[in-house]
């Protein structure tokens, strides 16, 4: 009995230390250390409830922590699912590398994800543009913006040019790395239709000042034009004089040779009038034929002198029409302000109706609005065209 006495305290010596190992308390479950074999053999049922429910007990904690990790395994894989099927670039940067990369970030730049790890992702950046993403980056790792917002211009594997959009999230750790989560979007497609739409209300804006047929200013520009430019006058005491330009007998170039052949003398006589100008002249074509000069800080005098030079080259100059070169005249009409006129509608009708004494005499002349109320014009040249 004492072999077996002995055989059954070293197995309750053995459960002893398993139940240590698994729960400290099973040592304090024992009131009393059994002396008998019952003793022994009861105390033997007791460890080994006590083993098997702590034996359950750990199952089920198994078979939770398996649940949470299938659980975990489940989610992981629907996220990267969700990442890889993004339309948009998601990268985790940390350390100035790219920790994670998903298929729309390889896309947008053309590497692999092999190739995007051993690059840094100031080297996607174009020379110009790497300061900017570096600064963003340090600042961004140094808790210093609260969110990564920023383009820049990069460059494809292949050499083409990209432009894209970061947007990111201040630092956090992932796996003890301080790391930034940030969606990348390529925006080249956005910049080129930007900068088309650019271009288009440039030429709106050009074509809403300027006539589409001779590139001069168009009415509507002469109109907001000569009124700044009497204020100026005024505030200033300056002199200001304005010539109005006709083609003479325009409507029978048109007849005779075209509208092609007219197109081309109206062209030709708005370079004549462009090249005249001084820098801060107006020059537009005021509607068919007729032309208007503005000559701010000019007296009557001068630009009286100045029509007549425009009136001698013009006269002088072949118009070259394609099939036909032609002689072609112009009448002109000057006009002064304040004298003949303190706003532009009266100044552009006292040089209009002198332009109209100038053809009603014969054309290929000059006339200055001399007299409002007489209706005499003083003569600055008289050449009959006949």
């Amino acid at each position: 009995m004492a072999d077996s006495e002995m055989d059954l305290r070293a197995e309750i010596a053995r459960l002893n230390k398993i139940i240590e190992v698994l729960m400290d308390r099973v040592e304090n479950n024992l009131s009393l250390r059994p002396t008998t074999y019952f003793g022994l053999f009861q105390g033997k049922i007791v460890l080994e409830n006590q083993v098997r429910q702590r034996t359950l007990e750990l199952n089920a904690a198994l078979r939770e922590i398996e649940k949470i990790n299938r659980v975990l395994k489940e989610s992981e894989a629907k996220f990267r699912a969700v990442l890889d099927q993004s339309l948009v670039g998601i990268v985790i940067t940390e350390q100035g590398s790219f920790s994670y990369v998903n298929p729309k970030f390889t896309e947008i730049f053309g590497y692999s994800e092999d190739e995007l790890a051993h690059i840094r992702p100031i080297d996607l950046a174009i020379e110009e543009d790497r300061p900017l993403v570096s600064k963003q980056l340090r600042k961004a790792f140094a808790g210093r913006i609260h969110e990564v917002r920023f383009t820049f211009r990069g460059t494809r594997k292949d050499g083409a040019a990209v432009h894209v959009e970061v947007a990111g999230s201040p630092p956090t750790r992932i796996a003890g790395h301080r790391s930034i989560i940030a969606v990348v979007t390529d925006i080249t497609e956005r910049v080129r239709v930007e900068k088309e739409m650019q271009a288009l209300q440039a030429q709106l804006r050009e074509q809403a000042v300027h006539d589409p047929l001779t590139g001069l200013l168009n009415r509507r520009a002469l109109e907001d034009s000569l009124g700044r430019e009497l204020i100026r006058a005024a505030r200033h005491g300056d002199p200001l004089s304005l010539v109005i330009c006709d083609i003479d007998r325009f409507k029978s170039i048109n007849d005779t040779h075209g509208h092609q052949a007219g197109d081309e003398v109206l062209k030709t006589f708005a370079g004549l009038l462009n090249r005249a100008t001084r820098s801060g002249d107006i020059c537009c074509r005021y509607g068919g034929e007729e032309f208007v000069l503005v000559c701010p800080r000019m007296t009557l005098a001068k630009a009286a002198e100045r029509a007549e030079q425009l009136r001698e080259t013009c006269a002088a100059l072949p118009f070259d029409c394609g099939d036909a070169v032609l002689q072609v005249t112009a009448s002109f009409g000057v006009a002064a302000f304040p004298r003949h006129g303190d706003t532009g509608d009266l100044l552009i009708r006292s040089a209009d109706r002198a332009l109209y004494a100038a053809k009603n005499a014969g054309r290929n002349q000059v006339k200055c609005y001399a007299n409002t109320e007489s209706g005499e014009f003083a003569w600055a040249a008289s050449r009959s065209n006949a």
